[in-house]
């Protein structure tokens, strides 16, 4: 009989611990049990990178201004590079430097600095703030192309500018450029935007 007593009690004390618990001031620890395991965070973390993907997702427009400015960046580094060569085999033979060359990447750099500042002015609010900090550092390279595009413009109005300065200033300039182009990529990845547009 008394086994059986013993056996009844054991029961009810495993079956029915958070009340007891409860009762001897142990109701925090009781309470917070049937949440620590559960296993919420991975399926939320899923949920809330789907959300994230569909509010920075490119709209038709945007890609379209992507695709416009990058062509326009592209352009301005190709020219810078095609300077760059021309020069190092030229120099040697003249100090004589055609400035209307160099005027026109000037004016190519403008062009890809105005494109991508329509392409970033189409974002939506949601959009500027999950890609705030690539806009940032968007907005770093773009400041560095415009120190090296303002150096060039200063050399090619000194009367006494000599072709190997003017490649010097335009090598930063594309170097600038590559950064600039580089953190344009990033945010065209970010946004849903076909990485095979930069082979095209």
């Amino acid at each position: 009989m008394n086994r059986l007593l013993v056996l009844a009690c054991g029961i009810v004390l495993l079956m029915s611990p958070p009340a007891l618990l409860a009762q001897h001031g142990g109701h925090g620890a009781g309470a917070g049990r049937p949440s620590t395991g559960t296993s919420n965070p991975a399926p939320n973390s899923d949920m809330s990178d789907f959300n994230r993907a569909v509010a920075l997702q490119a709209t038709p427009d945007q890609i379209a201004r992507f695709q416009q400015s990058k062509k326009s960046t592209d352009a301005a580094k190709k020219l810078a590079q095609d300077l760059t060569q021309a020069n190092s085999t030229q120099a040697r033979n003249t100090n004589q430097p055609n400035s209307s060359l160099y005027a026109g990447l000037s004016d190519a750099v403008e062009d890809a600095q105005s494109n991508n500042l329509q392409f970033l002015r189409s974002f939506s609010a949601s959009q500027q703030s999950g890609l705030k900090p690539l806009v940032k550092k968007l907005s770093k390279a773009d400041a560095d192309v415009s120190k090296q595009n303002k150096a060039l413009a200063q050399e090619l109005e000194r009367s006494e500018s000599s072709g190997k300065k003017l490649a010097s200033v335009v090598q930063k300039l594309d170097t600038a450029l590559t950064g600039f182009q580089t953190e344009q990529l990033g945010i065209g990845k970010e946004i849903g935007i076909p990485s095979e547009e930069h082979s095209q």
